[in-house]
């Protein structure tokens, strides 16, 4: 066994230790299993400078992630997301097929601006998860619902985590993805949502949620919805009229949509709400930090060679078999981490592919690891929201549409080029 494949085996060891039996934090695990790495490595010294740069290379990812964050919140805080669900129940609870579609845009919304499916969960996932049940859905399939939006939501447009964590490791730009995952990640979460909520739905009841959304009223007016107007004209502005439109660039138009949304909505203590926002989502940036390091000590002890080189060997069958299996496995663990130690390796040993479908699908398959024990994030989150002892009830529905999820991803990946040729990629 080459020396490579040998650090390989002792990382997944020491993550597993770390993670699973000694439980520490994902973040910690990553960045002591890095050190570790590096002092067995023995070739002249601890190499501070590399983690530290490894560490830094995804620091402008975290402001975008505080950014957003710090907006979800004082939106959340000012009442115009809870506002928001009410005027879209109204609008769109006449059926309950398109009621079920707009709720799971609602709970995705959160993780789209964020990258994180934790930030859909206890935002808008919080909100929706009453009206579910109050339309007949069983608790635990409200569950699934909100955990699997939340998923969908993370890998959706404009912000996708992992695709900027793969595509860093291997120097390619966040550019030209929103298409292609708006095309996979929104038809696949509402398959899923009416998969698991539509035969639950009883007109009766959802007769009576807009009823009651009704009569709740509204304060603030069309002027509370100035500040997602705002963002989203400087998010789509310089993509359609890039001659003129200058980039904002995603942590200042973050920043001036919270500004503008202390004047709209509720008063509010920006403070209190911006605290809670970084609070929330400093785990996975931490969690960005270590896997940072452990790609640089990868690229260090011949990891990442050693791990393409042996997918490179493998027919393309046993390949893309592996992807499946390994990809969403390691993401039980850390969906972030799963996408640097393995998605940055499988996308060096894909490059005759379009590199940005290759990326979109990758971050779909691990995503899916979201769902897999043993820390199986998202429905543990879910499940303390709703108050449901065990998550793994949770998971375990969430099972079937994530495999065919899967099976999508490596569609894509087979027939990138011409999806890519397709879209003008």
């Amino acid at each position: 066994m080459t020396t490579g494949l040998l650090f390989v085996l002792l990382m997944a060891i020491s993550l597993v230790v770390l993670v699973v039996v000694a439980k520490w934090p994902v973040s910690l695990s990553l960045a002591a299993t890095s050190m570790l790495i590096v002092l067995l490595a023995g070739d002249g010294g601890p190499h501070i400078d590399k983690l530290v740069e490894g560490m830094f290379g995804y620091l402008d990812v975290g402001i975008v992630l505080i950014a957003a964050m710090v907006f979800m919140k004082i939106i959340e805080a000012n009442g115009m997301l809870a506002e928001l669900t009410r005027v879209i129940i109204i609008a769109f609870g006449r059926s309950p097929l398109g009621l079920l579609v707009a709720l799971t845009i609602v709970v995705m919304f959160p993780g789209m601006i964020t990258g994180s499916c934790t930030a859909s969960v206890l935002g808008t996932g919080a909100i929706v998860a009453p009206i579910l049940v109050e339309l007949g859905l069983p608790l635990l399939v409200a569950g699934a619902f909100i955990s699997s939006a939340a998923v969908y939501g993370m890998i959706a447009p404009p912000v996708n985590v992992l695709v900027m964590t793969i595509g860093g490791g291997i120097d390619l730009p966040y550019i030209g993805f929103d298409l292609p995952l708006a095309l996979f990640s929104f038809p696949l979460a509402i398959l899923t949502s009416i998969y698991l909520g539509y035969r639950y739905v009883e007109k009766d009841k959802l007769a009576q949620v807009i009823e009651r959304s009704r009569s709740s009223g509204g304060g603030g007016g069309s002027v509370q919805y100035l500040p997602l107007l705002v963002v989203f004209i400087l998010m789509i502005g310089p993509k359609a009229f890039p001659q003129w439109f200058p980039d904002p660039r995603l942590p200042l138009t973050f920043l001036i949509g919270s500004a503008l949304a202390l004047w709209t909505g509720k008063r509010i203590n920006p403070l209190k709400a911006a605290r809670e926002g970084v609070n929330e989502i400093l785990p996975v940036i931490g969690i960005l930090f270590g896997v940072g390091m452990l790609i640089e000590v990868m690229t260090l002890t011949g990891m990442r060679g050693a791990i393409v080189v042996g997918a490179l060997s493998l027919p393309d069958v046993l390949m893309l078999a592996g992807l499946a299996l390994i990809l969403p496995i390691f993401g039980g663990i850390s969906v972030y981490g799963g996408a640097s130690v393995l998605g940055v390796p499988f996308a060096l040993a894909m490059l005759g592919q379009n590199q940005i479908i290759v990326l979109a699908a990758l971050s779909l398959i691990g995503a899916m690891g979201s769902h897999m024990p043993p820390v199986a994030l998202t429905p543990v989150v879910t499940a303390k929201m709703i108050g449901e002892p065990s998550y793994m009830k949770i998971a375990r529905l969430c099972l079937v549409p994530s495999i065919a999820a899967i099976l999508v991803g490596l569609l894509m990946i087979v027939f990138a080029n011409p999806i890519a040729h397709f879209l003008g990629l």
